[in-house]
């Protein structure tokens, strides 16, 4: 391992707490087989994105980076088990240490054969479920109904991830968070990953003002924390550093840097700006905090909390 803050190109060495590798001839993914109205709605036109991208595709398309290391996450395919299998293969030879996330659906009853084949994976370290439910626009929701998080069978579900030493992602949009930390604070054995900086939806002022409270309240769990990325998703392909400035800034200063981590999203924010203006943002973004907040940031807090592999 390099120092932090390289030599060679004076920029911060990352560990990307969250990407997607995948591979369209080994995995089914529905996005590519039809056009996914939903998908859609998040990223706009995805036909460019490439039906392949392996761990070569992503070191070429972080050169300018020094990386240390990267969070790999299930890309909602066809047969999540076989993809995550398929993952810990690539993790097997990988030129940076991975940890893989795995999807699950804590209320169906194969549940802990899922998690038991998830054991076997020595990576894989996390599991998230996609519970976004946006209660104005129909199309941006990834959950079959916007209740789960009270529903009993789902609740019995979550509660076999106790003494499982999963990190569990939940991904959720800003309405929903106060439900998310009534859920956090009832399980204060199981660690949690709030994804895609809590989702917010409504961007103007008093959307914020509200996303940032409850984000506030979320922050006093000390069994949670904040997964930085998708930006493009959340503010639209053309997204400004003005923009997303003050949404980041908000989050880290509620959670603070050591439980906060940022990643990447690629190939998704290839659609938008790209790699290297996203992390050029996030520099600018934190230029004023220390070294020892940086390198949480960029990479102490992602490496500890999904106990990534040291190469």
């Amino acid at each position: 391992m390099t120092d932090t803050l390289t030599a060679a190109k004076g920029r911060t060495a990352i560990i990307d707490a969250h990407l997607h590798l995948y591979d369209g001839q080994a995995n089914r993914f529905g996005i590519f087989e039809r056009r996914d109205v939903v998908f859609e709605s998040f990223v706009g036109d995805y036909a460019a994105m490439p039906r392949r991208f392996l761990i070569e595709d992503y070191i070429e398309a972080t050169a300018a980076r020094q990386v240390e290391g990267v969070i790999w996450h299930e890309f909602m395919s066809a047969d999540p088990i076989a993809e995550a299998c398929w993952a810990q293969r690539i993790a097997d030879t990988a030129c940076v240490p991975m940890a893989l996330v795995g999807l699950v659906d804590l209320q169906q009853p194969d549940l802990e054969a899922r998690l038991d084949i998830y054991r076997t994976l020595p990576n894989l370290t996390g599991v998230r479920q996609h519970l976004l439910w946006d209660p104005v626009h129909p199309l941006r929701r990834f959950a079959p109904r916007p209740d789960l998080m009270t529903d009993p069978a789902w609740l019995a579900g979550l509660a076999r991830l106790n003494g499982t030493d999963l990190r569990c992602g939940l991904e959720v949009c800003g309405p929903q968070l106060p439900e998310l930390t009534r859920v956090v604070r009832a399980h204060p054995d199981i660690a949690f990953t709030v994804a895609v900086m809590g989702w917010p939806t409504q961007l103007d002022r008093e959307g914020f003002e509200r996303w940032r409270a409850d984000f506030k309240a979320l922050s006093h769990c000390p069994n949670v924390c904040a997964s930085i990325s998708a930006v493009e998703c959340i503010f639209g392909l053309g997204w400004s550093e003005e923009q997303v400035r003050p949404w980041i800034l908000a989050i880290v200063e509620t959670f603070r840097p050591s439980r906060c981590m940022l990643g990447s999203h690629l190939p998704i924010s290839a659609l938008s700006h790209g790699f290297d203006a996203l992390y050029e943002t996030y520099e600018r973004i934190f230029a004023g905090c220390s070294e020892v907040e940086r390198t949480a940031l960029f990479s102490g807090t992602a490496r500890d909390w999904f106990r990534l592999p040291r190469a």
